[in-house]
């Protein structure tokens, strides 16, 4: 379920997504590491699960993609939420954090930001403030 939660967040397209990025490991990595998060989490998932069921008689995973962006969207955008959905709404907030930290933080999201750091300088560029090496011309 996290898994294709994170697809549907950071979908692949033109270019990779959460699933090439590794981000539901990310995520069972993170919740797992932090007992403060886990029970949390795990309560959201389940609120999903119910949710799915009391608007579509079945369970989240079970749903077509149409389905389950339609059960998603009041949760994913404030101006949509409704009444009674607080609590998926805090999950739904909760999963994109992870998944777009997880993303941004991978390679293949370092190389979607054209992060410099994944670079490689032969040299190291010289200063571009060649006739003011103190920076005194810098706020």
């Amino acid at each position: 379920m996290v898994d294709r939660l994170t697809e549907i967040i950071i979908p692949s397209d033109a270019t990779p997504g959460a699933k090439e990025a590794g981000v539901a490991e990310f995520i069972d990595f993170i919740v797992s590491s932090d007992p403060d998060v886990q029970y949390g989490f795990r309560m959201g998932l389940t609120w999903l699960n119910a949710h799915s069921e009391r608007n579509y008689g079945t369970k989240f995973l079970e749903l077509s993609p149409d389905r389950q962006n339609s059960l998603l969207e009041p949760l994913a955008f404030k101006d949509k939420a409704r009444p009674g959905e607080e609590d998926g709404v805090r999950f739904f907030s909760l999963i994109r954090e992870y998944t777009v930290t997880g993303f941004y933080t991978s390679e293949i999201g370092f190389k979607e930001l054209d992060n410099p750091a994944l670079k490689f300088y032969s040299e190291s560029p010289e200063c571009p403030h060649k006739g003011d090496p103190e920076h005194r011309n810098l706020s």
